[in-house]
């Protein structure tokens, strides 16, 4: 009888055996597979951040672009010597920037469209602000070609130069060094160089600035300039 309980005994440990050599690697098959899907789902949720946080980063660039503007539209027409090649006649260095206001000028149009992208449907006040100064700085820069391009720089500055030196013999004519010594010529020349043009693009220049004061201009950007509120 106890051999008979042992015989019995033997054989249900031997199919318990046999039945974990089976579920184990049905178990292990099922454990990897989980991981594979925790892994998947916590993966595809990284790279979901990852692309949110560089949406949200390259939409904050395009941003500061456009604010930024305002600043290199300023410095453009201070390095192309407005205040002293263009308003003292100097034909030479005037020509010697028209490409770089060419560049400005497709920048402007360029951060107007991409303002358009941004903020038409969005933020349609801020969007109009962007427009009115992006259409004031093309009609400006316009006006500052034509300017040159017309032939009206030259027209000023050879008249310029042949009533001062009328009066004054001793100064050699396209001098600007020996003019610039001379602050009481200068001052004169410079009078004879300033027209109706020059004055129009110096009123519409001011307007611009003006037009981007704290309370006209910057207060609407502020909150678009912390990228946690974006």
């Amino acid at each position: 009888m106890d051999e008979i309980v042992k015989q019995l005994i033997h054989l249900n440990q031997k199919d318990w055996l046999d039945m974990l050599a089976v579920f184990i690697p049905i178990l292990l098959s099922v454990i990897i597979i989980v991981q594979n899907i925790i892994y998947y789902r916590g993966n595809k949720n990284l790279q979901k951040q990852i692309h949110n946080r560089d949406q949200r980063v390259q939409y904050h660039q395009d941003i500061m672009l456009i604010y930024n503007t305002f600043y290199e539209f300023c410095d453009g027409i201070i390095r192309s010597g407005f205040a002293n090649h263009v308003k003292m006649g100097n034909v030479n260095l005037s020509v010697s920037w028209l490409d770089h206001l060419i560049q400005l000028r497709m920048n402007l149009g360029r951060r107007g469209e991409l303002a358009k992208l941004l903020f038409e449907k969005g933020n349609p006040k801020l969007y109009q602000i962007i427009k009115d100064r992006a259409d004031l700085g093309i009609k400006i820069i316009d006006l500052y070609l034509d300017y040159i391009n017309s032939g009206n720089l030259f027209q000023v500055s050879e008249n310029a130069w042949n009533t001062i030196i009328s009066v004054n013999p001793g100064l050699i004519k396209y001098d600007y060094k020996m003019l610039m010594q001379n602050p009481q010529i200068l001052s004169s020349f410079t009078k004879l160089c300033y027209d109706e043009k020059i004055l129009e693009i110096e009123t519409l220049y001011k307007q611009y600035t003006d037009m981007h004061v704290y309370e006209k201009y910057d207060q609407y950007f502020e909150k678009y300039f912390t990228l946690n509120e974006l």
